[in-house]
């Protein structure tokens, strides 16, 4: 596959799995991670905090995070993908999220491996939910 080729295949992936986001779809989301899922993030302290979810975790935790999600959700993404090789690729976002009245920045980075030809992502690295992650029952 070309360079232009895989970076079509990761767009494409974003945009299903944004499509699923942006619905509330959670099981659709989760449908395209393979498990279990590493999760990288921080805490309110500044340390470092990660774990490794189960499909259900996933769930669980996904459909916590997006139950206050405004109405008028807004998501500009720009993504930049970097592969280690055909079938491994670490994707840098830069995102901007409008809604609530509210304009939130913020980069993060997820790693995606390839499954039987199709994209799943396998680990998620983003700041700030090591809080929320360490008050969830187990």
């Amino acid at each position: 596959m070309s360079d232009i080729e895989l970076k079509r295949s990761i767009d494409a992936w974003f945009a299903e799995y944004d499509a699923h986001s942006q619905q509330g779809d959670v099981e659709g989301m989760a449908e395209m991670a393979m498990f279990p899922l590493h999760v990288i993030t921080d805490d309110g302290a500044g340390n470092g905090y990660t774990e490794n979810w189960t499909r259900a975790q996933f769930v669980q935790t996904m459909t916590a995070a997006m139950q206050d999600t405004p109405p008028d959700l807004d998501m500009q993404m720009t993504r930049t993908p970097f592969f280690l090789t055909g079938n491994l690729v670490a994707v840098i976002t830069d995102a901007v999220v409008t809604g609530g009245g509210q304009v939130y920045a913020m980069r993060y980075a997820d790693i995606l491996v390839k499954v039987d030809g199709q994209w799943k992502f396998q680990t998620m690295v983003q700041g700030g939910w090591g809080d929320m992650l360490k008050s969830q029952p187990a």
